[in-house]
């Protein structure tokens, strides 16, 4: 009997594929870039046929590396970065237009026409953009009224192409981001799409975050074997750090996620970090809040490249190489600021400069800048919702296998920061997805899946700690 978990992880810059043994094990790991581009100021749009393409590559890589075919998974685990917008034709299966990604703000302008309207839609959602997607289809209209034309994030073409057209699914902590999910029952919202001028059939089947979702096409996969879980990015990292209600975790890469689990309870304590569904199974939904820091590793990338400081080998031993920034600070604000500020307008700061400045007191100021930025998100979410704070804050993505980044947001949150083996847990959570789904992991079985490499003390007293953290908010905001 197979006894792997294939995971596949499609983020905004990268794709991957992870193997898993069932004992918790990562097994095989696998990736491939992608490329965004701006047709026009505000706007971000990617190849979907692209991404498939880069999906299947990563697969295939994985599975060599072990020297296994696909007949040898027992299930697969679907997670991807939400409310993007992809449209494609049901009888050929091929993208229409390109993929409208999440960051695109080509609907800021309807996003306020239909708050306007009483629907509670932000640019940010794929509602304020698939009108404008589906216009630009040439004879969308006909596909629609043939009952050809398909939408859904990126999980839901990656299930339609894998699968041979066969399964149009998705699940609610998908759903929820699109802006197109009704509180009420958690189905679709029929008056929004209503309103819009589209159609239920072009929307995917709603189906639970794991269970029985479809069947990989032999002819396209290489062998039939079952999808059983769908899971959003962020809620997937959470569930791969485990579903305790009040835990929390923060993924780092190109901006950096709080999630705060909120188990069975929908809870709306700030427009900044607003809650989001973790997962729904049988009918229980669970729900989570979400803080972001919106410029993260992209601050880094940008210092690095601006001021010449090097790859990120030498950027992480420049800022070992100082105790300190030296007076130097950075607000990461490069596309605004996030919880707790929700000021999108509000563009990034470096400060505090002197003739004694140099390459290393940058490197320093950048990091102590995003750990400050998370600090910030981690006090709002548990002040908002009074839950108690944890004892460690649970940490994974790629920036956290920079260890002296990893040491500054320990010493800036004044408690240890527990880093996951796994370094992206979105995987791990799908691949305890798929297992549950399959019927091949038990309740406690996913605690096997759920391991720490390295666990960074705070190597400041906590006054210490406090003290710089003050300092850089009187610097960053004066």
């Amino acid at each position: 009997m197979p006894e792997l978990l294939l995971a596949i992880d499609i983020g905004t810059s990268s794709v991957s594929a992870a193997v898993f043994s069932l004992g918790g094990d990562l097994v095989a790991l696998a990736g491939a870039p992608l490329t965004s581009t701006a047709p026009r100021p505000g706007q971000v749009e990617q190849d979907a046929e692209a991404v498939w393409r880069a999906a299947q590559g990563a697969i295939a890589k994985a599975l060599a590396k072990i020297k296994r075919k696909p007949r040898d998974l027992a299930a697969i685990g679907v997670t991807t970065q939400r409310a993007s917008a992809v449209v494609w034709d049901k009888r050929t299966g091929r993208a229409l237009a390109p993929m409208v990604v999440w960051s695109d703000l080509r609907g800021a302008g309807r996003a306020a026409e239909l708050q306007g309207a009483g629907f509670m839609v932000v640019p940010q959602m794929a509602a304020a953009k698939l009108e404008a997607v589906v216009a630009s289809v040439p004879d969308g209209a006909t596909l629609i009224a043939q009952g050809r034309l398909a939408w859904g994030n990126i999980d839901a073409f990656l299930i339609a192409k894998l699968t041979g057209g066969a399964t149009h699914a998705t699940d609610r902590s998908q759903a929820w981001p699109t802006g197109y999910l009704s509180l009420g029952d958690m189905g679709w919202n029929t008056a929004l799409i209503e309103h819009q001028g589209l159609t239920l059939a072009m929307f995917p089947t709603l189906v639970d975050t794991w269970g029985p979702i479809g069947v990989t096409s032999a002819k396209v996969f290489g062998a039939a074997v079952p999808i059983c879980a769908d899971i959003a990015d962020q809620q997937s990292a959470l569930i791969g750090h485990g579903e305790t209600p009040g835990q929390s975790k923060v993924s780092y890469g190109t901006s950096a996620t709080l999630n705060l689990n909120t188990g069975g309870a929908f809870l709306y304590k700030s427009p900044t970090a607003p809650p989001f569904v973790l997962s729904s199974v049988g009918g229980e939904t669970r729900f989570c809040l979400e803080g972001m820091v919106y410029s993260a590793g992209s601050a880094f990338d940008w210092l690095r490249a601006t001021c010449g400081l090097g790859d990120v080998a030498k950027f992480e031993a420049l800022a070992a190489s100082v105790p300190d920034a030296g007076g130097a600070f950075m607000l990461p604000a490069l596309q605004g600021l996030g919880a707790p500020h929700g000021d999108f307008d509000r563009r990034g700061v470096l400060g505090g400069l002197s003739g004694a400045t140099g390459p290393a007191h940058l490197a320093r100021a950048a990091m102590e800048g995003v750990a400050a930025r998370v600090r910030e998100v981690f006090d709002h979410l548990y002040a908002v919702t009074e839950i108690a704070a944890p004892d460690a804050l649970r940490v994974d993505g790629g920036l956290t296998a920079n260890a002296v980044f990893m040491q500054i947001q320990a010493d800036l949150l004044g408690r240890p920061v527990m880093r996951h083996a796994a370094r992206e847990a979105t995987a791990c959570g799908a691949a305890i997805g798929a297992g549950r789904g399959a019927g091949l992991l038990s309740e406690g079985d996913e605690a096997a899946f759920i391991r720490y490499d390295r666990t960074f003390e705070p190597a400041v007293s906590a006054d210490a700690g406090e003290a710089r953290y003050r300092r850089w908010l009187e610097q960053a905001y004066g």
